[in-house]
């Protein structure tokens, strides 16, 4: 059916309910039907299908369709039987029901439609229905096209599995000749292996918790290994290997040698992901009321074992996507009760949602060249008091996580740029070139920060390819003075880095103006700041690179100059060179670093040429000093270490603040520099990252809130741990700020409607109404209020214009003189059952309560003002006092009734009244008595003759009942149903824990006590009494004198033994009673599947799978109290861990299972008698039909008697019987029904629950199902029932092919002997070949039979074989068969033997007792033969078996006998003492009660031990300690809790291992405690926040002492309920603006959740962008 369909239902009716499913398991329809209403011109269809019973059947259930196939197997086509099968696939006819004979190439179209719920073909899931097939899909669903992927999840994508596919090539040999090639974990799928070569396949399945399995495949076909079925294929050079899956076992692949050619094996399945996300429930709501929210997550689960792991499992699969967290609202109530002063924010009906809450980023990793930074990022929840604290992470997942590290300075770090070479600086032979390098950054502009060391160099060495004809220079070519300047005057400019580095400034002039001089520069260490960006100086020894020159010699020239000749530096001949001294090379200095590449600078001192010995520097030429060099050393890297940054400024100045810094972990490399490294690597303990500051405590403060209305001001101070503590105002210094202050609101600028003054109210006594006009509005700039036309506010809402209103109470004047006041009594009898906290009753009833119990008694009148009811008790006049009040109703209240309270109560309107009786029921179940002994009217009522309203209505007319004023009854809710419906004022009812029940219900009270005290709400004591005080009180009352009917009534129903406390009917007190058993009047069964089952004894209790434990309820009384035992089967029962009882009388047996099933008998004794009860407890069992599977056909007799359970074919006319025997426990009911419709007139159920068919027709032809129930559940058994019209031979044919599948007993030459039962088919052979064509002549008792049509013989195979049918008739005797042999007369005969069973009473077993009224015989029901020999009773199942009914015996006078009660305790519990008991002579006399004798009674039998000995070893006893202090948990006003020590104390030699718990002493007790005396103080409502819109309003609620009136923390009122602190208010609309008024809307939208209603209003704005959007 598709969607359109449903959407034209325009005049149809609804849709009916849906049928019962076609098929119980395997997938079946169901449909459901509508009609048209508009006379069928209805557009769609009347009908639509679902799918149902999707579970899968037994595998011993069969095909669907082969079974439809097999039920045409007893239907002839074209003359013949045959057994069909199904056809499988049929693509032209997939729904037709078409079969092939067995064996045979027939096929026939037996049905054009297959049953609904038929699969279309054997491999799909697609469902015929109604001929057609339609399409299903994996989800069991019609119309889906949800189909399974690879690993076999329904509408899967494949996400939850992975292709594995392969090959292997194992080298195998006769020494090595098993290999494993693979292995296929469980649940894998579409398992196909191929293997080339000789070698064999060997399979090892390996499932949890069971054995391995090996199979080795040799023979190809299906094999079955771990329950999974697996297709095997074999040809000459290739193996095949199929599994479709899942698999239920590990497979372990291999192969076996089997020849010296290698296996090539390649293989592929699907692999299950292991390791999957699974969804997990909500977590609990973030708030309790009010609206919040709700997350959920997901857990990463191990499929295989069904267990949570750790997430890096899932993420370990690229393929699994864990789920997003989902969203929901949740506790949308608004909150009536809160834990603390709750400030409502106005901007938002809900909690804020928690959030993402970062710090700042830590400082770049380099400064260039790609590093990174990190910042801590938290999840934290912001309360409606603005107070912001850490949450878990999950409450934040329902927004994208910020991230916690990025890359930064991803810029290139400055690099060293050359330029071009200049011209080599001589025009002939070797000189040099220069070029000029500068540091560039990644802007191109000219700085620093290039690493000196891989500074490229500035000068080379060149050759020009001329010959020089000049004389050699001496001095070097790099003296050349132009170039020489325009190298230095290039040197790289130094700028301050973030490390300390040496900065050079400006070289000086030279020393002097002509000749060699000095200049000078300062190098100072600095760095920079980064965070200022300035340039700090440092010490030398902060920077760790080597110090640049400071001076240098510099030539400013020759002094004196020739114009004709060019300048040349001094050379050799002007400056005086020191003979005898040079510069040289010493080695090098230390490496400058242990790693990371450090430095080795070049040593040159001066020494002398001679004796190579080092003298002072001045000696040697500093111009001929060699450049200084170095060379790298110790390459390798430096091991990673911890890195911290300064500690940032603490964040607060006092009472603990936080100080936090940077901790990376580094490598470092080369230039001072480092490099980030995995935390793994520093092996040292991590530094802190945060630590406490300040923590001092600060000096008090006034502390202030943001402004709203207006603000809170405290006085605090925070103390060193970070707490605050509260103070008084004058602790803290200065003037304390305002509370409230001018503001000015622009909106009250602008028009506004406002209401005007109220009229006066619309009556003069009583509730009316008040009403006022809009009035449009503005408030001017200076505050005054000035008024406006209506039409400046037009389109704003309206004010509340109309209130209610109420005046003074109205004078009694308007109630009629001319009709009389009436008190509308309500005449009920209640009965409280349970302690309940308050009960509202009606004046004109009686009621019988439990002390301390608050009640309220309505007085309901009529044309009588409520305010001027008046109340007395006992005709005297009742006034409000503490524990009573009188309401301005006219209601009576009595708050925690005790003895004082009870009395007759009188409510007077005017001079009409009505009485209300009140008595108390004790803690014995025995009324209590007034103290002072008033409980009686004495008559005098002081408002009878008062002034008053004079009424001369006839007081007859007045209809005091509830059923004169329906409307009275409407209005008390205690005679209300829960629709609201007055109740049935004759039907007994429960109401708040009491019975109430009229007068004239006062005898079906007392017929129906029995089940009020079976239920367990009234004892069955406290019910006998309370009958009988109930009528006495009656009877005083109401008629002065004892009611002889309602006696009657009691004295039929009551136990006549009186109570000693309370006379009964005006009988004697007796000083004691006998012991007698209460018991309930029906004992009937208790069948129930409740947990726990209690029953009363003398019922039945039927024990089931859900029964945990059993209790035997056996309530006794007597006086002296009764001593109790029980039996079971008449063994004494004893108390184990499973079976237990004490002194209530309850028989507790817990775990209850077959072992417990059996008789068991409550024994009650007392000095004056003894009586006893038994309950059967019985194994419930479900019903179990004796279904006979025996196929019949009697054409001929008139009345046939089957078993159900076969086909039975009957001639028209006959009348057949068909018995369903069953079993079960309780007895099963048995019902009948007919497949086809209902069964005809001619049907008539028995009560032995068989079925009757009269006259059968051809109408009556049919399936027949017999349906056996009970409380565990049913049965169904079913025959077939075939009527055939016309005579025995027209179905000879179909009866021939019956009995031919019956055995035939041969005949004997010599004589032979068979038994028989009746209904039994008996055929005879006579002993010729299959080829003997002669006549065969039968007799019987030697007279020839003759087959005649609807005879009792028929002659088969050519007169072969002699056919009875033993239903009717005599036919035990002998058969003979006489026919010639060649030349010889055969004869041969059989003596057949009738043998009839039959159920038959055995004979009554012994007496189960010797007297009284317990004797009881019964008989046991056998299954004989004919001549009185028992068989087994499965030979008589199919026979209706009697029921043997006991019969009591023995009834008479048993002899006195001596009766002893149980052993008391042992009077000592440690050591030797003595225990006694109760010895009476007692005799039952046989109508089974008990009577007590004298002594001498029993003389003839020896009296039983009354004391004797005992010894104990159970030295144990419970010590306590004193009672602790009054400062437990509150538990009312001025009521705490108290504690004590309890403890085990073991003597010497005790074998007990510990004392006994129901023994033990309490440990805590109620005690009175001032700090409890405390109160909620609610101050007023505030300003609510919204004039419209729905807003909220707030109020302070206070614990507060009601003595010291000083405020105290909430904890100490927890024990009582905190009033509200906050309500909505002004929940008016204030415009049809759309708009968002809640502040995660965006969240709504992300999440797509404005298609849910509440979410699309509260999200207007948002979620219509979204709309327009999509």
């Amino acid at each position: 059916m598709t969607r359109s369909d449903e959407d034209r239902d325009t005049g149809w009716d609804a849709w009916g309910v849906w049928s019962d499913c076609s098929r119980t398991c395997g997938g079946g329809a169901s449909y459901s039907l509508r009609r048209c209403l508009n006379g069928g011109n209805c557009e769609g269809r009347n009908i639509r299908y679902r799918t149902c019973s999707n579970t899968d059947c037994p595998p011993e259930s069969g095909d669907f369709r082969a079974q439809q196939c097999s039920a045409h197997n007893d239907i002839k086509y074209q003359g013949q039987t045959y057994e069909w099968i199904p056809v499988t696939s049929d693509p032209v006819s997939p729904c037709a029901l078409r079969c092939q004979a067995r064996t045979r190439s027939l096929v026939v179209e037996l049905a054009p439609k297959v049953l609904d719920g038929t699969r279309c073909k054997a491999d799909s899931l697609d469902m015929c229905i109604n001929g057609v097939c339609q399409e299903v899909g994996c989800d069991r669903q019609l119309g889906s096209n949800a189909k399974e992927d690879n690993c076999g999840m329904c509408a899967g994508d494949g996400s939850t599995c992975r292709l594995v596919r392969g090959q292997g090539l194992p080298h195998l040999s006769p020494e090595e000749p098993v290999k494993t090639v693979f292995e296929v974990p469980m649940g894998s799928r579409g398992l196909r292996i191929t293997a080339k070569g000789p070698d064999v396949i060997v399979i090892e399945a390996h499932a949890p918790n069971s054995r391995r399995e090996e199979i080795v495949f040799s023979s190809p076909g299906f094999h079955t290994l771990a329950n999974n079925t697996m297709e095997y294929q074999r040809g000459a050079e290739r193996q095949t290997f199929r599994c479709l899956g899942p698999l239920y076992a590990d497979f372990s692949i291999k192969v076996k040698y089997a020849g010296p050619k290698d296996t090539v094996m390649q293989f592929m399945f699907y692999q299950p992901i292991r390791y999957q996300w699974r969804e997990t429930d909500f977590f609990p709501c973030s708030v309790t009321c009010g609206g919040g929210y709700q997350l959920n997550s997901a857990d990463c689960i191990d499929i295989r074992s069904n267990k949570t792991v750790g997430e890096q499992y899932c993420h370990s699969y690229p393929e699994n996507n864990k789920p997003k967290p989902k969203l929901k609202e949740c506790n949308m109530d608004p909150c009536l009760e809160s834990d603390g002063f709750k400030e409502v924010m106005p901007y938002d009906h809900f909690q804020p949602l928690p959030r993402w809450e970062q710090n700042p980023w830590t400082s770049c990793s380099v400064s260039c060249g790609g590093g990174t930074q990190e910042r801590s990022v938290v999840c934290v929840e912001e309360d409606v008091h603005g107070q912001v604290s850490h949450v878990e992470e999950w409450k934040c997942t329902h927004s994208p996580r910020p991230i916690s590290k990025q890359d930064c300075n991803t810029f290139e770090c400055p690099q060293w740029m050359a330029m071009e070479w200049s011209q080599c600086t001589v025009t002939c032979g070797p000189g040099l070139r220069y070029r000029v390098v500068l540091c560039v950054d990644h802007r191109g502009q000219h700085t620093g920060g290039c690493d000196p060391h891989h500074k490229p160099h500035i000068k080379e060495d060149c050759l020009v390819p001329v010959a020089c004809h000049k004389p050699r220079e001496n001095q070097p070519v790099e003296a050349k003075l132009p170039w020489l300047k325009q190298a230095q005057g290039l040197e790289e400019t130094k700028v301050a880095l973030d490390d300390p580095t040496f900065i050079p400034g400006p070289w000086t002039a030279c020393s002097v103006s002509c000749g060699l001089g000095i200049q000078r520069r300062l190098v100072k260490c600095k760095v920079l700041l980064s965070f200022t960006r300035t340039e700090v100086e440092l010490p030398d020894e902060e920077c760790d690179e080597e110090k640049p020159p400071s001076q240098r010699s510099c030539d400013s020239g020759p002094c004196s100059e020739s114009p004709d000749s060019p300048w040349w530096p001094l050379g050799s001949q002007e400056i005086p060179e020191q003979h005898g001294y040079d510069w040289e090379y010493m080695g090098f200095t230390a490496c400058s670093a242990s790693c990371a590449a450090g430095k080795q600078m070049a040593v040159v001192r001066c020494v002398s040429t001679s004796g190579k010995e080092i003298v002072d520097d001045v000696l040697c030429s500093s111009s001929r000093a060699p450049l200084s060099s170095f060379r790298i050393c110790n390459p390798q890297p430096c091991p990673a270490r911890w890195e911290v940054s300064m500690w940032n400024p603490c964040s607060g100045s006092c009472g603990v603040g936080l100080q936090t810094r940077s901790v990376s972990c580094v490598r470092p490399v080369a230039g001072n520099r480092t490099e980030p490294a995995s935390s793994k690597d520093c092996v040292e303990s991590r530094p802190p990252e945060l630590q406490a500051c300040n923590q001092v405590a600060c000096p008090p403060a006034w502390l202030t809130e943001s402004w709203q209305q207006w603000r809170k001001v405290y006085c605090k101070q925070r103390l060193a741990t970070g707490s605050y503590r509260r103070l008084t105002d004058e602790e803290c210094p200065g003037n304390k700020p305002a509370a409230h202050r001018t503001c000015f609101i622009s909106d009250c600028l602008l028009p506004r409607l406002e209401g005007g003054e109220w009229s006066k109210c619309s009556v003069t006594c009583g509730k009316g109404v008040q009403r006022r006009e809009p009035v449009c509005r503005r408030q001017t700039a200076s505050g005054q209020l000035v008024t406006l036309d209506r039409s400046a506010c037009g389109g704003l809402s309206l004010p509340p214009l109309v209130r209610s209103c109420r005046m003074s109470p109205c004078s009694k004047h308007r109630y009629s003189k001319n009709r009389c006041p009436q008190v509308m009594g309500l005449k009920r009898i209640y009965i409280q059952t349970r302690q309940e906290k308050r009960l509202t009753f009606t004046v004109g009833g009686r009621a019988y309560l439990l002390p301390k119990t608050s009640i309220a008694v309505k007085c309901p009148v009529r044309h009588f003002p409520k305010a001027q009811i008046r109340w007395e008790k006992n005709g005297k006049e009742l006034k409000s006092s503490k524990r009573l009040s009188i309401t301005k109703s006219g209601a009576l209240r009595i708050y925690n009734l005790d003895a004082g309270d009870i009395g007759v109560y009188r409510c007077w309107a005017n001079q009409d009244s009505e009485t209300f009786v009140l008595k108390l029921i004790g803690h014995n179940n025995r009324l209590l008595e007034h103290p002072d002994g008033l409980e009686k009217d004495d008559g005098f009522h002081p408002y009878l003759n008062k002034e008053g309203v004079k009424c001369h209505e006839q007081k007859g007319s007045a209809k005091k009942t509830s059923k004169s004023d329906p409307g009275w009854m409407q209005k008390n809710e205690f005679y209300r149903d829960d629709n609201g419906q007055p109740k049935d004022t004759l039907a007994l009812g429960k109401h708040s824990g009491a019975f109430v029940l009229e007068p004239a219900q006062f005898e079906e009270l007392v017929r129906n006590i029995t089940q009020l005290a079976e239920s367990g709400d009234v004892t069955d004591e406290m019910a006998s009494l309370l009958i009988g005080k109930i009528m006495e009180d009656l009877a005083i009352t109401e008629h002065g004198t004892a009611n002889k009917e309602l006696s009657t009534t009691v004295d039929n129903y009551l136990n006549k033994t009186p109570n000693s406390s309370t006379p009964s009917l005006g009988k004697g007190i007796k000083k004691g009673s006998g012991a007698a058993i209460v018991r309930q009047k029906h004992h009937g069964s208790a069948m129930s599947f409740q947990r726990d089952l209690r029953i009363h004894v003398g019922r039945t209790a039927y024990l089931t799978n859900a029964t945990h434990s059993l209790t035997l309820i056996c309530p006794a009384r007597g006086s002296p109290h009764p001593n109790l035992s029980w039996s079971k089967d008449g063994a004494p029962l004893q108390n184990s861990e499973r079976i237990s009882w004490g002194g209530s009388g309850e028989l507790h047996i817990s775990g209850p299972d077959p072992r417990d099933v059996g008789v068991y008998r409550c024994t009650v004794t007392n000095d004056f008698g003894a009586d006893s009860e038994t309950s059967h407890v019985l194994m419930a069992e479900s019903p179990k039909i004796a279904v006979s599977r025996r196929n019949t056909s009697d054409l001929n007799s008139r009345s046939v008697i089957v078993v159900v359970g076969g086909s039975v074919h009957v001639r028209v006319g006959a009348n057949v019987t068909l018995e369903c025997p069953v079993k079960g426990v309780p007895q099963p009911t048995v019902s009948w029904h007919r497949k086809e419709g209902p069964l005809s007139t001619s049907a008539s159920p028995l009560l032995n629950g068989s079925l009757l068919l009269r006259n059968v027709t051809l109408q009556d032809s049919g399936i027949y199902s017999c349906v056996a129930a009970n409380e565990i559940g049913k049965s169904v058994a079913s025959s077939l029932l075939r009527v055939a019209e016309g005579s025995a031979g027209e179905s000879e044919h179909q009866s021939l092919k019956e009995m031919n599948r019956k055995r035939v007993l041969m005949a004997s030459l010599i004589g032979t002997s068979t038994t028989v039962k009746p209904g039994d088919v008996l055929r005879i052979g006579c002993p010729v070949v299959p080829s003997h064509r002669k006549p065969i002549t039968w007799s019987y008792q030697n007279q020839t039979l003759k087959q005649s049509p609807g005879g009792s013989y028929r002659m088969l195979v050519g007169g072969r074989v002699l056919e009875m049918n033993q239903l009717g008739g005599k036919f035990d005797g002998r058969y003979e068969c006489q026919t010639q042999t060649g030349n010889q007369r055969l004869t041969a005969w059989v003596h057949v033997l009738s043998q009839d069973f039959e159920w038959r009473l055995g004979s009554w077993s012994a007496c189960s007792a010797s007297c009284g009224n317990r004797g009881a015989q019964a008989r046991k029901v056998r299954c004989v033969t004919s001549d009185g020999q028992e068989t087994p009773p499965s030979v008589c199942h199919h026979l209706p078996k009697q029921i043997s009914q006991p019969r009591p015996c023995n009834p008479l006078d048993c002899p006195p006998s001596w009766v002893s009660t149980v052993w008391s305790r042992c009077s000592s519990a440690c050591g030797r003492g003595f225990r006694e008991r109760r010895v009476s002579c007692q005799q039952v006399e046989a109508s089974g009660s008990v009577r007590v004798l004298p002594s001498p009674a029993c003389d003839g039998t020896p009296r039983p031990e009354v004391r004797e000995a005992c010894s104990s070893q159970a030295c144990v006893e419970w010590i306590t300690g004193s009672w602790g202090k009054c400062t437990g948990r509150c538990l009312g006003p001025a009521v705490a809790t108290q504690s004590r020590t309890v403890s085990c104390h073991h003597f010497t030699n005790s074998t007990s291992r510990t004392c006994d718990a129901k023994e033990r002493p309490p440990s805590i007790r109620n005690c009175s405690s001032e700090l409890c005396d405390v109160h909620w103080k609610v101050l007023p409502w505030r300003t609510c926040t919204a004039a419209c819109g729905s807003g909220f309003q707030s109020r302070r609620v206070e614990c507060v002492h009601r003595q010291k009136k000083k405020t105290l923390p909430d904890q100490h009122c927890a024990w009582q309920p905190r009033p509200v602190t906050w309500q909505h208010c002004n929940i008016t609309s204030c415009s049809s603006e759309c708009q968002d008024r809640t502040h995660y809307c965006p969240v709504v939208k992300r999440l797509r959740l404005c298609q849910v209603d509440l979410y699309r209003q509260r999200c207007c704005q948002t979620c219509s962008q979204d709309t327009s959007t999509t």
